[in-house]
């Protein structure tokens, strides 16, 4: 498989490159940052040497980056497989919408909305001219049209990847050519820890999972998906069920008794 993922020099969809090398796949990673993008790389060489990984700078929220991330990725892969819309913020804040300054919300807007927006308009140019490929838009807190409490911005973006999905299922006419959300479920990278509060510390402990454990399940099931269908989760309404039943078995699995990050 040829895969491109935006913002992933740390977090899931670093975990997610990983994977699909792991799998002996070729893998175009990417993010704002030069020194970033250099150090995920230097990472992945030295857990899998002989990994085919490439990387290039793109901030999905300017439209000519983009391109020039399609254009790096055909050099080096000949063809995009996959291409994954992972970049996206909350803004590190969690706070009513009413103390978030307009300059979080705009960037939390202009990346996990227009970003996507953009990226998948281009990449699907790509790939109508290729023939085939799909195209993967990561879900989170909101998607499920429930309220977003104190990640109003967030949880606003988040609720139109649904939407662009049944969207582009209209739009799209080569059943080569797949559109599908994919849900992660709360992740312990970040944009997650560094909304931590009192009330949540609970929460995560019951739902949440690192990068790599949720990697190694969702990666699979991306490689073997066709056009559109079900959005991909890591845990579905049962499993989360489950989880709340058993939870003394994940008792201070990532905080203490105190509070205190374990990991």
């Amino acid at each position: 498989m040829k895969v491109v993922i935006t913002g992933s020099s740390k977090g899931i969809g670093l975990a997610f490159a990983k994977e699909f090398l792991r799998r002996g796949d070729e893998v175009v990673i990417s993010s704002r940052t030069q020194s970033v993008i250099d150090s995920a790389v230097k990472e992945i060489k030295g857990e899998m040497p002989n990994a085919k990984i490439y990387a290039s700078i793109c901030d999905v929220t300017k439209t000519e980056e983009i391109e020039e991330l399609i254009g790096f990725s055909a050099s080096k892969l000949s063809n995009i497989d996959i291409w994954i819309n992972n970049a996206g913020t909350n803004g590190y804040v969690y706070d009513k919408l009413v103390n978030v300054s307009d300059e979080t919300i705009k960037q939390i807007v202009d990346t996990n909305l227009l970003g996507t927006l953009y990226a998948s308009k281009k990449v699907l140019i790509f790939m109508e001219k290729q023939g085939y490929g799909q195209i993967f838009n990561l879900s989170g807190y909101g998607s499920n049209g429930k309220a977003s409490h104190k990640l109003a911005a967030y949880g606003a973006t988040k609720s139109s990847m649904p939407q662009l999905t049944k969207t582009l299922k209209t739009e799209i006419n080569n059943k080569r050519i797949g559109v599908r959300t994919i849900s992660p479920g709360m992740v312990m990278t970040d944009l997650l820890i560094k909304n931590t509060t009192t009330e949540s510390i609970k929460i995560f402990n019951i739902l949440a999972e690192l990068p790599e454990t949720v990697a190694k399940k969702l990666v699979p099931k991306i490689r073997k998906t066709k056009g559109f269908g079900k959005e991909i989760r890591f845990l579905s309404g049962s499993g989360v069920m489950w989880r709340f039943m058993t939870a003394g078995r994940r008792k201070n699995k990532f905080y203490d008794e105190e509070g205190n990050l374990k990991i």
